[in-house]
């Protein structure tokens, strides 16, 4: 006899208009509890990718679901629901326990004791006789009275298959390895199962990035936002707002983030323009958002911060997320650097390009200053603003009595007032040594900018003053948030493009030394980087030389790429690269987490290829934003990664987070339940299994990384073959 199920415990709430499943606890219980079932009972995994109806009396998956079913040895009509029940609990002596659930005081205090045991299973180890008896005894009793089980109450959730993405969403991303036809599930092929459709090669053109981005920019309590065309900077959409009640709350502004791209009925990436950044820390076993002006930070420290903000709303949002400055917006915002970048170096443009040379940009209101510099179009993400102090003397009391005047004063010692507050910290800016000597201009922009004309005037003759140096001539730059918004866009659309493409440069790294990226060591790094450092100062590399490197690898890049790449890579802007530098670079683009949060298809091919030909397997969880049990199971997860980090790297994903993930989840790896498991190797998907079991998990993972031999998951956790099953009844 045969019963099919899912490996989940009930209907989650994606399914929660479906009748209620009964879907035992555990096996245990009929194939080893009293030894009656042994031989007798074997159990069908609907919830398996492979899974063939044609095979099981054309059971489907949905009909599993609705209810539990017994299929017969002699291919009689499958038995459903309480008949099912009588006739397994009949095979291994307990019929009487069917008889007893019907009692209602009987059934409720079972059902009572299933959702504790059931809802605490890991905590309690795992599967036992009395434990999995008790759960199928008060299963048993809710299914009678038609009680729905919740995935909190198992150790496995369904209803991906059942997601769907909301007519007219904008900004899908799919891989573009997967076609129409491909897009049938994953196929057995020589043994193993590869996924449809080849992995990218992501090492043969650099990035296009994304053609539109939704931008977003926060200011006076408000967030605005449009859908953005990155080439062209027209807005797509209508521009609209929500209202933040404390822009400097990480949460808050994730939720106004979330809204925002739900009105617009946006799926891709999201660009926000802010005032800071945020980190996070532990304390007491709390959780705290510590806020950050970047002037404030290092280069390494604003690009970690930056980075660690992205991962944040990433998560907060579900989408993909770019985080960039307000003074960075309006700076990528300005008119002059729409189309090609390099237009600024073209000798026939008569127009004076006001982003040529080292440029500043200037946001200023009551509550603080923010600068951003620019080089020939390139944000120079490696100046270093903090002998400036402008977080701690922007506000200092000697300033109270200077605020930015409103738009309607004709008060001239009110604005000169201001003009002075703004002369005195632009000239701590220049002072800083990434600004000095040649910087051609300020742009001011943002709410600074919007009366230029009153006070600007007076800033050269007050530096002069209380500098004792002629301060960089200032002009004026966009003050709407339109500006603003198409600023984050186009930053963002860049900054998507880059970091796309610097994970294109670490594989080829991985790839040139023979080692998955995340395990090279700085010997081997050391080893790549004497091959193009100066033989007569080895600690040390000119921008030529580590540029030429990269082109070695295989690897091209745009011209304005690659002025990021120097800038990101030579922190103390000194035109020298030293490995000390490169080292840092290299370790903060893999990253130091035992377990990567992906967020989109392409980012697991990126994992997929990089991981080829390493020897590495790559182990790829697919939760759900709810479910309980991929929750409780990601302790053990991380836990893992740290154990087999040599020979396995170990990602997961939301399957319904946004459009991309649902495609890869639901169309493309056929998931059916979560938590989901797929074990890789040189990019081909060699095992699958689903539900929360640590013993499950650990056979698969330790047998494909070869600490088990072959078989032994399958001998330990896989039904025999339907025609090998003997009895009937």
């Amino acid at each position: 006899m045969v019963f099919s199920r899912s490996f989940s415990l009930g209907v989650c709430f994606a399914c929660a208009d479906k009748p209620p499943s009964l879907l035992f606890s555990s096996l245990l219980f009929f194939r080893t509890g009293t030894g009656k079932g042994k031989g007798k009972i074997y159990y069908v995994n609907i919830a398996d990718p492979l899974y063939d109806a044609s095979k099981h009396q054309n059971v489907t998956f949905d009909e599993a679901m609705e209810t539990l079913h017994v299929l017969k040895r002699d291919g009689g009509e499958p038995l459903r629901g309480l008949p099912a029940i009588e006739t397994l609990f009949g095979v291994v002596g307990f019929g009487w326990a069917v008889k007893i659930a019907t009692l209602p005081p009987v059934g409720f205090v079972a059902s009572l004791m299933y959702k504790l045991i059931s809802s605490n299973r890991l905590k309690l180890g795992g599967d036992s006789a009395v434990g999995a008896g008790i759960m199928a005894l008060g299963r048993v009793g809710m299914e009678l009275r038609g009680e729905k089980a919740s995935c909190a109450e198992g150790d496995e959730c369904r209803g991906i298959e059942d997601v769907e993405v909301e007519e007219g969403q904008r900004g899908m991303d799919v891989s573009p390895s997967i076609s129409p036809s491909d897009q049938d599930g994953p196929k057995v092929e020589g043994g193993a199962v590869s996924l449809p459709g080849n992995s990218v090669d992501f090492s043969d053109v650099f990035s296009s990035g994304p053609e539109f981005v939704l931008g977003a920019y926060a200011s006076g309590g408000y967030i605005t936002a449009a859908i953005v065309s990155v080439r062209s900077g027209e807005l797509d959409s209508e521009l609209i707002e929500e209202e933040v009640t404390d822009v400097l709350d990480i949460n808050n502004v994730g939720v106004a983030l979330k809204s925002l791209c739900k009105r617009l009925k946006w799926q891709g990436g999201v660009a926000v323009a802010l005032p800071g950044l945020w980190h996070e820390e532990q304390e007491d076993n709390t959780t705290i958002q510590h806020y950050f002006m970047t002037e404030s930070l290092s280069p390494t420290e604003s690009r970690a911060e930056r980075e660690e903000t992205e991962e944040s709303f990433r998560n907060l949002v579900g989408l993909d997320v770019a985080v960039i400055t307000g003074a960075e917006a309006h700076g990528y915002g300005h008119a002059d650097l729409w189309g090609d970048v390099n237009k600024i170096n073209d000798s026939n443009n008569e127009k004076v390009n006001e982003m040529e040379g080292l440029v500043g940009v200037v946001t200023a209101g009551q509550e603080a200053m923010h600068v951003a510099l620019f080089k020939d179009g390139t944000l120079l993400t490696n100046a270093d603003f903090r002998s400036a102090n402008l977080a701690s003397t922007w506000n200092n009391e000697e300033w109270s009595a200077c605020p930015p005047p409103s738009k309607d004063c004709e008060d001239e010692e009110q604005w000169s007032k201001w003009a002075t507050r703004v002369a005195v910290h632009l000239a701590r800016v220049e002072a800083c040594r990434c600004a000095r000597g040649g910087l051609k201009r300020w742009v001011v922009a943002g709410s600074a900018g919007e009366n230029f004309d009153k006070w600007s005037h007076l800033v050269p003759e007050l530096a002069v003053t209380l500098a004792q140096k002629q301060a960089a001539p200032l002009v004026k730059g966009g003050s709407n948030r339109t500006e603003g918004v198409r600023g984050a866009a186009a930053g963002g659309g860049f900054r998507f493009r880059y970091v796309a493409d610097v994970l294109r440069v670490r594989a080829a790294i991985g790839k040139e030394l023979g080692k998955s990226p995340q395990l090279v060591d700085a010997e081997q790094l050391r080893t790549l980087f004497d091959r193009f450092s100066d033989p007569l100062s080895p600690e040390m590399t000119d921008t030529d030389s580590f540029i030429r490197m990269v082109s070695a690898l295989g690897i091209r890049l745009p011209p304005d790429e690659i002025r990021e790449l120097i800038v990101d890579v030579d922190m103390d802007d000194s035109n020298q690269i030293s490995f000390e530098e490169f080292e840092g670079w290299y370790r903060q683009v893999v990253g130091t987490g035992a377990v990567t949060v992906l967020h989109t298809e392409q980012a697991v091919d990126q994992v997929l290829s990089e991981e080829k030909g390493t020897g590495r397997c790559v182990v790829l969880k697919v939760g759900f934003t709810s479910c309980a049990p991929c929750k409780k199971f990601l302790p053990h997860f991380e836990q893992r990664a740290l154990d087999f980090r040599e020979n396995a790297r170990f990602v997961r994903i939301y399957g319904n987070e946004n459009a991309s993930t649902i495609h890869l989840a639901r169309d493309r790896l056929a998931v059916k339940t979560t938590p989901t498991f797929f074990v890789f190797k040189d990019g081909e998907l060699m095992h699958s299994h689903s539900g929360a079991n640590v013993d499950k998990f650990d056979d698969a993972v330790k047998e494909q990384i070869g600490e088990l031999e072959e078989g032994t998951y399958e001998q330990n956790w896989e039904k025999p073959a339907v025609d090998d099953i003997v009895p009937s009844i």
